[in-house]
């Protein structure tokens, strides 16, 4: 019976990667950061994997190629700052946390070192979100001639419904969207 326990290995992989380990924890003891580190690296794993991951792998992949080329400080030959770590653990838990029916965004490194992450279907038509220091996400929107920006918290590895309504109508022909 290797079949089902095979199953079992890919279906618990699978739901690590889906749900990934975004709370913050509590526990201090050696055995429970042992769980952690060991749950991190499945996690890790897997997100390699683009027949578990889809399009996750693609995008952390990319990310970290980004992440790469920008982590020295002058990066851009302008004096920008070398991308933050904190940066790149938000940008992921945030492609982590996306639901399946949200597009990859693009990314770029800002000038003092945030990760913007970028939803553009059409030169009129975007959605930029910044990932910097902390769990607060600025984030700003054009639609047309209608523009606007806004904060949002990124609270026990969740985007706020507003960030995901917002990208959604970004991609639709949707029109109700107010100007903050």
């Amino acid at each position: 019976m290797p079949e089902p326990l095979l199953t079992i290995g890919i279906v618990t992989a699978a739901a690590v990667a889906s749900a990934p380990l975004r709370q913050r924890y509590s526990a201090v003891s050696p055995e429970a950061l042992t769980v952690r580190q060991h749950a991190e690296e499945v996690q890790r794993q897997t997100e390699l994997s683009v027949a578990l991951f889809h399009s996750k792998a693609m995008a952390l992949s990319e990310l970290t190629q980004l992440v790469a080329e920008c982590s020295e400080e002058n990066w851009d030959g302008y004096g920008g700052a070398a991308v933050e770590g904190s940066a790149v653990k938000l940008a992921r838990e945030v492609i982590r946390s996306l639901p399946e029916d949200i597009p990859m965004p693009e990314f770029s490194v800002e000038p003092d070192g945030c990760i913007a992450l970028d939803w553009q279907p059409s030169h009129i038509r975007n959605f930029t979100l910044s990932a910097g220091k902390s769990h607060r996400l600025p984030y700003a929107w054009m639609d047309g001639t209608e523009r606007g920006y806004a904060v949002a918290g990124f609270l026990n590895g969740q985007l706020s419904p507003r960030v995901l309504d917002e990208i959604r109508r970004i991609y639709g022909n949707d029109t109700t969207f107010g100007i903050a």
